[in-house]
């Protein structure tokens, strides 16, 4: 039996084969029954052994590693054992972090009304974490989880937990834990957006043995296991699973307990709380698990301005502030500055890009002309905008692996592989006679490309631009009616909302204004916001679509043809495109990096060409002012935004920051 030998008999029963039924027949029956149930029970058993064959074969070539990732085990940079290189293993657990909060309401993560305390998930961890390096695809690594094994058709997923796992009361973390937080998932108690990516994706999660738990999943896909596994917080069953407790309403106010480094000292509901690192936590000498929140206490606060979160910051109340406005970054400075006692810093961003964008509502009429879209793309003025409200430190989106050589298109004419394959695409989905285009010849002439450049990729003036764009309108029926004051077609007149608050939309309005389009920026709450988004009852709205590292269903949600008008799906675009369909079908599932290279440049090719969306801009870098007895490894992770660096990889110079004290309290 090999690797099966640890599948018990329980395990099949559990599973939904064998279950004991109990039926009560009167006595002159009975003989006929015995008759007829061993006949059924051979057939049981004979079945049963052809299914635990069947399980048996697909574990066979499975193997126990220390991670996942969406390109099989081979992928992984790191081995058992080996830090991140971003990460210092030996840094101190010194001093408190005094963090920026916000406004929370009680100290649980369940329920579905009320704000959790900040930091609060940091109480639990996770059977795995991701990895932020830059050259390595997507990945997790075992944190509560010791190793893992993926059967060869990826349905069936092994995971070992670490014998030294225990919880902060002294509990030792097992498979009853694990199933438990499955369940949990399903609780009326638990916010339901918690356990959609189970529902979609997972048959079961199952108790194997003490320390081993199997996930099955629905089908075979490359980023399920990933996928599933992101975030996903294991709590103690002896306490949150306790007979007559109520998840929602009996945790509100009881301090949380879990396995992770973390627990709450005190805490003033809705102003501040202090979490403790907790000297008995269990991965403390274990190497691969060091060198993250180095600090013995953290401790947040509320600020609501930025006023107040500068001056804390520079009396000391704060120890950094990130992702600060661009004017107000660049006018800090004092004695403190002067002195060396504060830092300004910028961080290089050379992480994948998303695509942030607006959107088109392509399920009004209006906007089922790709020419009039180009119009409105062509007349973003990335220039004026970049200059004026960005500070000169964003680039203009393109693509949608914007900066990623191995899955960005290439600028000129398809070639090889892709140009086959968008050729047998064309052909399957194109039917000219009818209209309908779903590969656009665009595709095959031009990989994505900036709407308002020249082929060389140098920008028209605005000026120009919006000489084009009158000229094109006039040509595309959209007269212009003194009147109205707006450009008229057929009755109907040229009037947009766009749904994104930000200053630059502005004067992306007033640029439309310009060649007789009437269009008004809108600023809604967030919970507007959803609503608009769900009903997709919007002109244009802001979207994030995000193909990074890992293109596969994360991405391919936005655009699905069967979501495109089932309300509350990511496809808010409205987009209808059987060939896209196809190939992020092969790009959810398939291993090869040549395969998934091939198909994202298509994917690219097709999506840019259809001009569905007005791309726009992706920072250079990001910052932070930090006082200097913040210390840092000498590897900067470029995975994450700044913010996320601080809080996860830095720590605090204990002899800097007593040198500083005295300094400031000597006048020195």
């Amino acid at each position: 039996m090999g690797q099966c030998s640890c599948i018990l008999a329980s395990d099949v029963e559990a599973g939904g084969y064998l279950r004991p039924v109990v039926v009560r027949r009167p006595p002159w029956k009975q003989f006929l029954y015995r008759k007829k149930t061993t006949m059924m029970l051979t057939r049981s058993v004979f079945a049963t052994v052809i299914l635990l064959s069947g399980l048996c074969a697909q574990l066979a070539g499975a193997e126990k590693h220390p991670g996942l990732s969406i390109f099989g085990p081979e992928s992984l940079k790191y081995k058992a054992g080996e830090n991140r290189v971003f990460i210092n293993p030996d840094a101190p657990i010194a001093g408190t972090m005094h963090y920026e909060g916000e406004y929370f309401t009680k100290l649980s993560p369940f329920g579905i009304t009320g704000r959790g305390a900040p930091g609060l998930f940091n109480v639990w961890e996770p059977l795995a974490s991701k990895s932020w390096d830059d050259d390595e695809p997507f990945a997790l690594y075992g944190v509560l989880a010791k190793d893992f094994e993926l059967s060869d058709d990826k349905l069936l997923l092994t995971i070992r937990m670490r014998e030294e796992a225990k919880f902060a009361d002294g509990v030792p973390v097992t498979a009853d834990d694990v199933v438990f937080s499955y369940d949990l998932l399903f609780d009326p108690g638990v916010n339901p957006a918690m356990k959609l990516k189970w529902q979609k994706n997972v048959i079961s999660v199952k108790k194997v043995d003490r320390l081993t738990v199997r996930i099955h999943f629905k089908e075979s896909r490359r980023d399920t296991p990933l996928s599933v596994l992101s975030w996903w917080s294991i709590y103690p069953k002896h306490i949150y699973g306790a007979p007559g407790k109520n998840l929602e309403t009996d945790f509100n106010d009881m301090l949380p307990i879990g396995s992770g480094p973390w627990e709450i000292e005190s805490y003033i509901l809705g102003q501040e709380v202090t979490y403790l690192r907790r000297d008995d936590y269990w991965a403390k000498d274990i190497r691969e698990l060091k060198g993250t929140e180095n600090w013995k206490r953290k401790k947040y606060e509320i600020y609501f301005d930025e006023f107040s979160k500068m001056e804390a910051l520079k009396s000391g109340q704060l120890d950094w502030l990130a992702e600060l406005p661009p004017d107000i970054f660049a006018q800090l400075g004092g004695k403190y500055f002067e002195r060396g006692f504060i830092k300004k810093g910028v961080f290089p961003i050379s992480r994948p890009a998303a695509m942030f964008c607006l959107a088109f509502n392509l399920r009004r009429p209006i906007w089922q002309d790709i020419e009039l879209r180009k119009v409105i793309i062509s007349l973003y003025d990335f220039d004026y905008i970049n200059k004026t409200f960005k500070y000169g430190d964003h680039d203009r989106l393109v693509s949608y692996f914007n900066n990623q050589k191995h899955l960005r298109a290439e600028s000129g004419p398809a070639t090889g592989k892709v140009l086959e394959l968008l050729k047998a695409l064309a052909k399957k989905h194109n039917d000219p006679a009818e209209g309908i285009v779903h590969v656009r010849p665009e595709a095959f002439a031009r990989g994505p490309y900036e709407m308002g450049t020249d082929s060389h990729g140098k920008r028209y003036p605005i000026d120009e631009r919006i000489v084009a764009a009158a000229t094109r309108l006039d040509e595309l029926g959209w007269a212009y009616d003194k009147k109205a004051g707006v450009r008229m077609k057929e009755g109907v007149p040229l009037n947009l909302e766009i749904i994104y608050d930000a200053p630059e939309m502005f004067y992306f309005c007033e640029t439309l204004s310009r060649v007789g389009i009437k269009a008004t920026p809108t600023k809604l709450s967030k919970l507007e916001d959803q609503g608009r988004r769900k009903s997709f009852n919007f002109d244009m709205m802001a979207a994030w679509i995000d193909g990074r590292k890992a293109p596969g269903r994360e991405m391919a949600r936005n655009f699905l043809s069967m979501d495109a008008d089932v309300k509350g799906s990511a496809n808010i675009i409205g987009l209808k495109n059987p060939a896209i369909d196809e190939l992020f079908e092969t790009l959810s599932i398939s291993a090869s990096k040549e395969t998934v290279s091939i198909y994202a440049k298509a994917v690219d090719r097709v999506l840019s060409s259809g001009w569905d969306v007005v791309p726009m801009t992706w920072p250079r870098s990001s910052c932070a002012v930090y006082w200097d007895y913040m210390k840092q490894p000498e590897v900067y992770c470029s995975g994450l935004w700044v913010q996320y660096n601080i809080m996860a990889h830095w720590w605090i110079d204990q002899a800097r920051y007593d040198e500083i004290k005295r300094a400031i309290k000597e006048g020195e």
